[in-house]
């Protein structure tokens, strides 16, 4: 419930930003790479246990920019040493805690899970 709070509160604040002209865009800009990052890597983390590849500690994200979606690269290591990725495009703001776009997700190199939806 508090998750669903801070998401919408961030959502105000986004829609609040948007209104203040150029500056206010870079604003917005920011803060929707920030919340498709985190989203991607509590939601990435979270598929990845999903399919029994358990991460040790949080995942470590980077957003770029591409139009009108964002690029994630999310990077981490298994509790058995192995490296572990989450990629993908966000497509749309996240909405509660789920990220949509096309998401790809490996350990060791190996594809464990390919998604259109983070946390759906």
């Amino acid at each position: 419930m508090r998750s669903k709070l801070v998401w919408a509160c961030a959502v105000v604040v986004l829609m609040a930003l948007s209104s203040c002209g150029g500056g206010g865009q870079d604003q917005v800009a920011a803060m929707t790479e920030t919340l498709v990052r985190t989203a991607a890597a509590t939601q990435g983390q979270a598929e990845l246990a999903a399919v029994g590849v358990e991460v040790s500690g949080p995942l470590a994200c980077t957003t770029q920019k591409q139009g009108d979606a964002i690029a994630v690269t999310c990077a981490g290591t298994s509790l058995d040493g192995r490296p572990v990725t989450v990629t993908g495009t966000a497509t749309a703001l996240p909405g509660g805690t789920t990220v949509s776009g096309s998401f790809v997700g490996t350990a060791a190199g190996a594809q464990v899970f390919a998604k259109d939806c983070l946390g759906c």
